[in-house]
């Protein structure tokens, strides 16, 4: 394959930013993009200096440039079988996430991809940063033993987007954004067995268009029997956006925190040295900035025509079912809130 040609679903900040990516990587060729907006897709092919066709009807797009692969980066809502559509016609495709709105509507993506044999990868790039990618590697070698406890939060303050207000348009904080720290939950614990969780709009009542959680909580209790809980708000600090993870196992305790530095700590009975920290205060960690290692990953996979499964060695590769398993947690937490 000489150049790999991507075509682009949406125009907004997470096409921008996984087109630029595309582009800096090289080989990659983009064909044309899909949006309810004109502007906006003036306004992106401004922003990255390359011919981008506009094309307003999806199916146009792809059977007009018959790209290679499709970034999806359309909110929740948007969804009405185009993904489907391009699977069927042997697309790959580079997800954000939620796959969609509904679980219904996500298994039909995922059905679809299955069926048709494509590559998929969602953008749950947490999981592609390296300290993360440590913790996981312990729990896989046993050098951690075995998980028991898991403490998380997403915190930020903003009012988003005016769909991401609508609880029908996003289906909520939970779903558009603490998805993350669910897929997590479910990387490092395994299959969960009971949800407890509550979740309200605390602060914003005085925006009436404002309808989605700004404050949750949730426990989780694992088959394993580790235990997890889970925070999220919409109420912290302006212009802060934290996700982070605490584990705690039997030979390791680590924290991951997207703003904060990270650490893993061996505490004995094992070869994880007592003490020794991944990373020492102010120290970054090295590699790939996250969503570029996740692009980059699901490119090197279309190139070989082949894609690892998740959880096999030397991938961090996240298909759609990974993410589908994520989202049922999440309108698991849902119910279980009321």
């Amino acid at each position: 394959m000489d150049k790999i040609r991507a075509a682009l679903f949406g125009a907004g900040a997470m096409a921008r930013m996984h087109a630029r990516n595309a582009l800096q990587a090289g080989g990659v060729e983009l064909a044309g993009v899909c949006s309810r907006s004109a502007g906006s897709a003036a306004a992106l092919q401004q922003e990255l200096e390359v011919p981008l066709p506009y094309f307003p009807d999806f199916r146009s797009m792809v059977d007009t440039t018959n790209p290679d692969v499709l970034f999806v980066c359309v909110p929740p809502y948007a969804h009405g079988g185009e993904v489907e559509y391009a699977a069927e016609r042997g697309v790959h495709l580079f997800l954000e996430k939620p796959l969609a709105l509904t679980l219904e509507r996500a298994e039909s993506i995922c059905s679809a991809a299955a069926d048709a044999g494509v590559i998929t990868q969602v953008d749950f790039h947490h999981r592609f940063h390296p300290l993360v990618g440590r913790m996981k590697a312990a729990l896989n070698d046993r050098s951690a033993g075995r998980p028991l406890l898991m403490q998380s939060r997403f915190f930020c303050n903003s009012l988003h987007a005016d769909w991401w207000q609508r609880k029908e348009l996003s289906g909520g904080q939970l779903l558009e954004q603490v998805i993350h720290l669910f897929d997590l939950i479910l990387y490092f614990l395994g299959p969960i067995r009971q949800v407890h969780a509550f979740q309200s709009n605390l602060c914003h009542q005085h925006h009436p268009d404002y309808t989605v959680e700004d404050t949750s909580a949730a426990c989780l209790l694992a088959e394993s029997g580790a235990m997890a809980s889970l925070a999220a708000s919409n109420c912290a600090i302006p212009g802060r956006w934290e996700a982070a993870v605490h584990l705690v196992c039997e030979h390791m305790a680590a924290l991951y925190s997207s703003v904060e530095p990270g650490y893993i700590v061996g505490t004995g009975g094992s070869n994880l040295s007592p003490g020794t920290e991944a990373l020492t205060a102010g120290e970054k960690s090295p590699g790939l900035e996250p969503h570029r290692a996740a692009l980059l990953e699901f490119l090197e996979a279309v190139r070989g025509k082949q894609s690892k499964s998740e959880g096999e060695s030397g991938s961090t590769s996240v298909p759609a079912d990974a993410a589908y398993r994520a989202q049922e947690l999440v309108m698991r937490a849902i119910e279980a809130a009321g």
